[in-house]
C-alpha cells in the first residue's frame, strides 16, 4: 500500500512540471524560421509614412540582435570577376544631446536636422556604390534600419527608404556610445561612419571599478577601441562632429585616430 501511494505522489509530481513547463512563457517555444529573403527583396522596417520603430530598450544587451557587419551577395562586373560586397554601417547619435540648437549657415538649427543633412549627403554618395552593403543604427534611443535583417544592399531604391527612415529620428535618451562600438567592433564591419553630438555617456553594464581606472567614460572607450583593433578587429572609424565645442572636437579626433579614421566637423 505505501508503494501504491509513493507512485501516486510521483505521477502528480509529473504531471505538474509538465503543465508547468507548457504554461510557462519561457517554455520550450520553437524559433521562428529565418527570412528567406535576400536583403534586396526584404522591405524596409518602416513605410515611407511611418516613423523609425524603436527596439524597445536603451540597453547594451539590445545591441547583438542589430547587424552592423555583413557581405550580402557577391558582386560580378559584366566580364569580371565575383567579388565579396563590403559592409559599412553608420552610427547616428539621437540622444538628449541632439535637441540643443546651433547655429549654421546664418540659421538656427537643431543638432539633429543638421545631422540628417549631413546623412543625406553621405546617403547621396552611397547609392553611387554597387560594392557595398550598409545599415543605419542609433543610439540614445536604439534604432535599427535593417530591422535585424541583414545589412541592405546599396541600390537607389534601398538608399531612398534610408534617407525617408533617417528624417523621421527623433532626438532623446542618454548617448551610451561603448555599448555601440562594442557590438560593432565585435562583428567587423570594413568601415564605419559615426555622426555625434556630444560626449559620450556612461557606459551600461561596466563595472565602476574598471570605469575607475580612467579619467572619464570617453578615455576608457578610447582604450577598448584601441583594445579591440590590436585584436585584429579592423573597422575603421570616421567620426563626423555636429555643433561639438572646442574640447568635444579634441577628444573625438583623438577617437577617430585610435580607430584608425578621420575626424570631420560640420
Amino acid at each position: 500500500m505505501r508503494l501504491s501511494v509513493l507512485r501516486q505522489i510521483a505521477r502528480a509530481v509529473v504531471l505538474g512540471l509538465l503543465v508547468l513547463v507548457c504554461t510557462s512563457p519561457c517554455g520550450f517555444a520553437q524559433e521562428a524560421a529565418p527570412s528567406t529573403q535576400t536583403p534586396a527583396e526584404r522591405p524596409a522596417n518602416n513605410d515611407p509614412d511611418a516613423k523609425p520603430v524603436e527596439d524597445g530598450h536603451d540597453r547594451p544587451t539590445t545591441y547583438p540582435r542589430i547587424r552592423f557587419g555583413g557581405t550580402g551577395p557577391e558582386v560580378r562586373e559584366p566580364g569580371g570577376e565575383a567579388r565579396k560586397r563590403k559592409a559599412r554601417v553608420y552610427l547616428l547619435d539621437v540622444s538628449d544631446a541632439m535637441a540643443a540648437s546651433i547655429s549654421m549657415d546664418n540659421a538656427e538649427v537643431t543638432r539633429l536636422e543638421r545631422m540628417v543633412s549631413e546623412m543625406s549627403k553621405s546617403l547621396d554618395s552611397l547609392a553611387k556604390r554597387r560594392d557595398l552593403c550598409f545599415n543605419v543604427v542609433t543610439f540614445g534611443k536604439v534604432q535599427d534600419l535593417a530591422g535585424g535583417g541583414e545589412p541592405w544592399l546599396s541600390t537607389p531604391d534601398n538608399v531612398q527608404k534610408a534617407r525617408d527612415w533617417v528624417k523621421k529620428l527623433q532626438s532623446g535618451g542618454a548617448g551610451d556610445l561603448h555599448a555601440m562600438l562594442k557590438a560593432c567592433f565585435e562583428q567587423m564591419p570594413e568601415s564605419a561612419t559615426l555622426m555625434v553630438g556630444g560626449l559620450p555617456g556612461t557606459p551600461e553594464g561596466v563595472a565602476a571599478e574598471e570605469l575607475a581606472r580612467h579619467a572619464s567614460a570617453g578615455e576608457y572607450i578610447i582604450a577598448k577601441v584601441k583594445e579591440w583593433r590590436a585584436a585584429g578587429k579592423n573597422t575603421t572609424l570616421d567620426i563626423t562632429g555636429i555643433g561639438l565645442s572646442e574640447a568635444e572636437r579634441d577628444y573625438y579626433k583623438r577617437l577617430a585616430q585610435a580607430a584608425g579614421g578621420t575626424y570631420l566637423d560640420s
